[in-house]
């Protein structure tokens, strides 16, 4: 995968990709389960990982003895080229095992007019990022990969490309992108491991790639204490603590992110998803009147603003605040009239059943996610309708379905025998 570029560890050059490890122009293929087991100490370089930690990431907490372990660290010392006298990986008894720094690791210093490229391509790449759309984030990726290429020692660049496919899989725009930004993430480890935004970033893609809280929580938590004010890290936190349901904790690393980035519009807005969540619908309220007044151009805050009044069982209101956040979309004027006419004769059920009719047929001015038809149907009361979005969102893994068990949009499907069966399938953070 794209996120899956080559980097070095010593005087190997690691291929995830390809499965392989190369070095003084000899490649070795190795095993999966070898591969990620390299990744994980290329991602904690110098660090002792305990035999837990390496079973739960590696073997996905399965139950395995001393001896599979021991033999899996075998194998891979066997094939990076261990000897008595230089040694790779370190057993520390009744502790774990640590990745060694080999004496040729550091490669020589790219010329001045390479480095220049690649700050450039990171500029761009940053630059597109800021954009929110499909377009732009494809974009910045592509930019990030060229990084990458012109310098395959590159942290941040690898950091970057972790974050452009985090971003896209945020947005619904493809399921593989979690576990390949959990790849370009242990990457920028592997040449990096004080930076705190690669564990941020790891900690996002294992939380949404394989639904390990603890892992996810111990990555997020490395992040925050190599720096305490990386809003990234709190706001992944925040959501990583609302996916299983700690909604005291999650709130405030929440406001945490907002006390440090007090004008960033989706911090607003994912404080109010948050309380929804979490069914505080009166503070929501006060919140996401905040956002309006903060930022009243943006469409996600309005939206925001809507499903609040919407849940508070306030319809005028929320289908005022929905249809302004169409508008902002770009929605025409005549489709705007006919769905508050919509409101107007029949009510709220009526009204969502006409938004999300729009929803599913409009491909110009926005591509609506399946948890969005979701909910809309499920307030028009069109249970098999919403039921058939829900399994697309599954399909897709939208992050939003870690939700699942939280969300009051779908409250009216609880009672359905098809739901519990449909959440567990959506992989629940655990």
């Amino acid at each position: 995968m794209a996120a899956q570029r080559p980097f070095a560890i010593g005087a190997w050059t690691v291929d995830p990709a390809r499965g392989t490890i190369g070095r003084e122009g000899r490649e070795t293929r190795l095993e999966p389960r070898l591969m990620e087991l390299l990744l994980l100490f290329a991602g904690s370089p110098g660090r002792v990982l305990s035999k837990d930690e390496i079973v739960a990431s590696v073997w996905q907490g399965r139950a395995i003895g001393d001896d599979t372990l021991a033999a899996a660290i075998s194998r891979l010392r066997t094939a990076l080229g261990a000897t008595k006298d230089n040694r790779v990986i370190e057993t520390l008894p009744k502790r774990g095992y640590r990745l060694l720094v080999m004496s040729d690791a550091a490669p020589a210093a790219a010329p001045r007019a390479a480095a220049d490229r690649t700050e450039e391509l990171l500029r761009k790449g940053r630059a597109a990022l800021a954009v929110p759309l499909p377009q732009s984030l494809a974009q910045a990726r592509i930019y990030f990969e060229a990084a990458i290429a012109a310098d395959p020692g590159s942290a941040a660049a690898h950091a970057g490309l972790a974050e452009a496919m985090l971003t896209q899989h945020a947005a619904g725009q493809g399921a593989s992108f979690a576990a390949s930004a959990k790849a370009a993430a242990q990457a920028a480890l592997a040449l990096d491991d004080r930076s705190a935004l690669a564990w941020a970033l790891l900690g996002t893609a294992t939380l949404v790639a394989d639904r390990d809280f603890a892992a996810a929580d111990a990555a997020l938590l490395r992040a925050v204490a190599l720096d305490p004010d990386l809003t990234r890290a709190h706001r992944a936190r925040s959501l990583a603590l609302a996916a299983v349901g700690r909604f005291v904790e999650a709130e405030r690393e929440a406001r945490r992110a907002l006390a440090l980035e007090p004008l960033t519009v989706s911090a607003h807005v994912d404080l109010v998803q948050l309380l929804l969540a979490a069914r505080r619908f009166a503070p929501a309220l006060v919140e996401a009147k905040k956002v309006i007044r903060l930022s009243a151009a943006s469409a996600e805050a309005w939206s925001a603003l809507g499903w609040t009044h919407a849940l508070l069982g306030d319809h005028r209101d929320a289908v005022d605040a929905l249809l302004e956040s169409l508008r902002l979309l770009g929605t025409d004027a005549g489709t705007v009239a006919r769905l508050r006419a919509a409101f107007d004769a029949r009510g709220f059920e009526a009204f969502c059943t006409a938004g999300a009719d729009l929803f599913a047929q409009q491909r110009v001015m926005f591509v609506a996610r399946p948890m969005d038809l979701a909910m809309m149907r499920a307030n028009a009361g069109e249970t098999d309708a919403a039921f058939a979005a829900l399994e697309d969102a599954v399909r897709a893994d939208d992050p939003v379905v870690m939700f699942l068990p939280f969300l009051p949009h779908l409250d009216r499907l609880r009672n359905d025998p098809r739901f519990a069966a449909l959440a567990a399938r959506a992989r629940p953070v655990r």
